[in-house]
């Protein structure tokens, strides 16, 4: 009789080893499932955060050169109405010469 305890003790200590290393097993591999998920979650985080530096990059560059077109517009504009102006007087010297 002790020797049924004995083995059937022995025999459950087996079984719950057996248990508590598939339960292990189990958590390792939702771990491994984790960490793949973050790692493919940080990688992305990289490449997206870089696009936007990369992005805010194009955007400062294209606002200098925004700028820089405005200047060179209103210059054009300005010696634009200037010589739009001198055509006028130029017109209307004309226009009183052959009037005189």
């Amino acid at each position: 009789m002790l020797r049924i305890k004995i083995v059937t003790a022995l025999m459950l200590l087996v079984v719950a080893t057996f248990a508590q290393a598939k339960d292990v097993s189990i958590q390792q591999a939702g771990y491994n499932n984790a960490l793949q998920k973050m790692e493919r979650a940080e990688s992305e985080y990289k490449s997206d955060a870089q696009a936007v530096v990369d992005t805010e990059k194009v955007i400062e560059k294209k606002k200098k050169q925004l700028a820089e077109e405005q200047k060179k517009a209103e210059l054009s504009r300005k010696n634009y109405l200037e010589a739009k102006e001198k055509l006028e007087q130029a017109q209307a010297a004309l226009d009183k010469a052959w009037k005189e």
